[in-house]
């Protein structure tokens, strides 16, 4: 992901939908074992979806998925990219990943990494053992590039790209909510997860950002309290909304009931 006055510095790059069904999705990575499609975007996803064997709750609002599918050897990782709308104007976008698979170490430690990037708002080491078990969460930005590139991921382009072509407005800066879960070599259940949310922080119905674009950097962030208060509560929420991940992803629950309360992130409509 690009942040204000940094290198790039991605949150959902480097990490761990469900296959679901419509066209070949365009540009996707020449990789054999690589099988992404483009659902109807007009489908609507609310609460819960199916998702790598497990449910994995949805933020508050109306979801539309973007691209789905699997990818990487032997098709190993699945990734979902959902998108939300108020008034025709993104308000979110989702990308969880997964692999029911313990992954090599050093590809864990690449995505952990990001957890301890000191331009971070905030951060959250859940768990960090030698053996490859690592869980951790963290609140950054993201600044959309030229051409709508938002992250040097190419599925996240391609995502990013169609939602461009179908005319959704968007926000030049989004905040990153992102959460990392990888299992360890002494752990009984293997796998790993990663789900990251993009969140709109303008004023309702638009792309106005609660702040100026330089206002966003860590050290600004006070000078303007509509976006220093956003920051807090998304730092509040996914504190809140990790716990339903971690047991959403670590077994199947089912049909989860997630609280109004609870599924209401900062940029929900």
């Amino acid at each position: 992901m690009q942040r204000p006055g940094a290198p790039s510095a991605s949150s959902a790059d480097n990490q761990p939908a469900a296959p679901g069904s419509g066209a070949p999705a365009p540009d996707a990575p020449v990789d054999n074992t690589n099988r992404l499609i483009t659902p109807d975007i007009t489908t609507a996803l609310t609460g819960t979806i199916p998702f790598g064997g497990h449910t994995l709750p949805l933020p508050a609002g109306v979801w539309h998925p973007v691209l789905t599918g699997q990818f990487g050897p032997g098709g190993l990782m699945l990734i979902n990219i959902l998108v939300r709308t108020d008034r025709g104007v993104v308000t979110g976008v989702m990308i969880a990943r997964t692999a029911t698979e313990q992954l090599p170490l050093d590809v864990v430690q690449a995505a952990t990494s990001h957890c301890h990037d000191d331009r971070n708002y905030a951060s959250h080491i859940y768990s960090d053992r030698p053996d490859g078990r690592n869980e951790c969460a963290f609140v950054a930005n993201a600044v959309m590039g030229p051409n709508g590139a938002i992250s040097s991921d190419e599925l996240i382009q391609i995502a990013f790209k169609r939602l461009s072509a179908l005319g959704f407005p968007m926000p030049s800066l989004f905040v990153v909510a992102n959460w990392i879960l990888s299992s360890g070599a002494t752990d009984a259940t293997k796998g790993s997860s990663a789900v990251t949310y993009l969140l709109a922080p303008t004023k309702p119905g638009t792309v106005q950002l609660l702040a100026p674009l330089p206002y966003w950097d860590k050290a600004a962030l006070a000078q303007v309290p509509a976006a220093d208060e956003f920051i807090r509560k998304t730092d509040r929420w996914l504190s809140r909304w990790v716990p339903l991940l971690r047991q959403s992803m670590m077994r199947d629950v089912g049909n989860m009931a997630v609280s109004p309360d609870l599924a209401r992130d900062p940029s929900a409509p």
